[in-house]
């Protein structure tokens, strides 16, 4: 069996040098360096390609589950600062604008400390409401929670740095 499999490799080898001698009908050699390397290349820039739409999909595939996860959309910008003052009757106040009558601080968030909740009826806050008290339903509480957000953008990270090494890896293989 040993001897078999030499035998077997021994001609594949021989039959694949063959092709560099062997001509085509029209004088080309059925295997040359330069085909070889074109390929390669084509192949390359076709992984490099798959790699890079498939490192935007994920992109827009993690964008897309945040944004259903908590209801918002992430920008790339700064976000806008919150003002936070306290009227007259000592009544704390949160805002996108500085109070016009007073001083004003900026708040910073920490977004390790920020829950998301979805509001069941918001005809509440009008005054509207059929009952001013109405549970909310209980939700996986793992969904909104911000430790698992964080987790769900780490392992995009995770998956965009893997995609950049098999990229530099594909490149690095351009030197049949």
């Amino acid at each position: 069996m040993k001897y078999f499999t030499y035998l077997a490799v021994s001609v594949m080898i021989i039959a694949v040098i063959v092709l560099f001698y062997i001509k085509k009908p029209n004088g080309q050699p059925w295997l040359s360096t330069s085909h070889i390397y074109n390929e390669s290349t084509e192949i390359k820039n076709e992984m490099i390609a798959l790699s890079s739409s498939a490192l935007d999909s994920i992109t827009s595939a993690i964008t897309t589950a945040g944004e259903k996860i908590t209801g918002a959309t992430f920008e790339t910008e700064t976000p806008k600062p919150i003002y936070k003052w306290q009227d007259e009757q000592g009544q704390w106040h949160f805002s996108d604008v500085p109070n016009k009558n007073g001083k004003s601080e900026v708040v910073k968030l920490n977004p390790a400390d920020i829950n998301v909740v979805v509001a069941e009826d918001t005809a509440i806050l009008s005054g509207s409401a059929k009952s001013a008290v109405k549970p909310f339903p209980q939700r996986a509480p793992e969904v909104y929670n911000s430790e698992s957000i964080n987790k769900l953008f780490e392992d995009a990270e995770k998956a965009k740095k893997r995609i950049e090494q098999r990229s530099k890896e594909v490149e690095s293989f351009s030197g049949f």
